[in-house]
């Protein structure tokens, strides 16, 4: 189901074990012996120690109303390990790195041996834990999903979306600043960006002028030539034919000039 904002630019900046996820998705632990089945909050092999679920889903509304398209959310799967956030694993969204990474991401396709009823272009990752404590947490029913924490831009208005699961109530005063001002720097790195792309056009334009008014000089040149060069001929047509006359008006003579 869509909401009412399509996201775009989607930057994955965070994956959080959560309670309560924002996507409505649980998480699935997969024991060893399991052979891929999904079995939802089972307890997995002591060897295995990972945790599979679904970060993003396409066209499904999440928790704020908004809505990404399959294209949008592979590109944001992709850039997640392109530029190495793997390690970029927190619980309940506190931005402090737990001992665990992601060790496996992929896009759902048809028949996915995990999540076989999942819509294909969903996000899914497999969380490799590597705190025993925390794997305790995990198993006593302390974590049922993940979530994300990052940006992106909301297609109605085209305004910089950021967003989190924590309440801003219960963020520092530096946080929440620090929030704002990068939210403030993406929307200014916008704002020269399309006045590069104007200033562009604007020299683009000005060229073009430029070529314009050169041809323009060069048609009034070749039209001056012309006329010139009518009225040479002109000229021409009109001067007496034949030989010169000598001077005094005796017997013509041949001019060697």
């Amino acid at each position: 189901m869509r909401g009412m904002g399509k996201l775009n630019d989607l930057t994955v900046e965070w994956i959080s074990l959560v309670k309560r996820p924002a996507n409505g998705r649980g998480v699935i632990l997969k024991a060893a012996d399991s052979r891929g089945q999904p079995l939802r909050l089972v307890k997995a092999d002591s060897r295995l120690h990972r945790l599979y679920g679904i970060v993003y889903a396409p066209d499904d509304m999440d928790a704020h109303g908004d809505w990404a398209d399959a294209e949008t959310i592979r590109k944001a799967a992709d850039a997640f390990m392109r530029e190495g956030r793997a390690m970029a694993v927190d619980k309940e969204h506190d931005f402090i790195p737990v001992l665990a990474f992601v060790a496996e991401s992929w896009l759902i396709r048809s028949g996915d041996p995990l999540f076989a009823e999942e819509r294909e272009g969903a996000w899914a990752v497999g969380i490799q834990i590597l705190d025993a404590e925390l794997w305790d947490a995990i198993q006593a029913g302390e974590v049922e999903g993940i979530s994300l924490a990052g940006t992106a831009r909301v297609e109605r208005g085209g305004f910089f979306k950021r967003w989190f699961s924590r309440k801003e109530q219960d963020m520092t005063p530096d946080e929440v600043r620090a929030i704002v001002r990068e939210a403030i720097d993406e929307t200014v790195k916008a704002a020269e960006a399309e006045a590069a792309q104007e200033k562009l056009s604007k020299s683009l334009a000005d060229k073009d002028a430029a070529i314009e008014a050169l041809k323009k000089a060069q048609a009034d040149k070749d039209a001056a030539i012309e006329a010139i060069a009518k009225r040479i001929e002109a000229l021409e047509k009109a001067e007496p034919k034949g030989k010169h006359e000598g001077a005094a008006g005796g017997a013509p003579v041949e001019s060697f000039v």
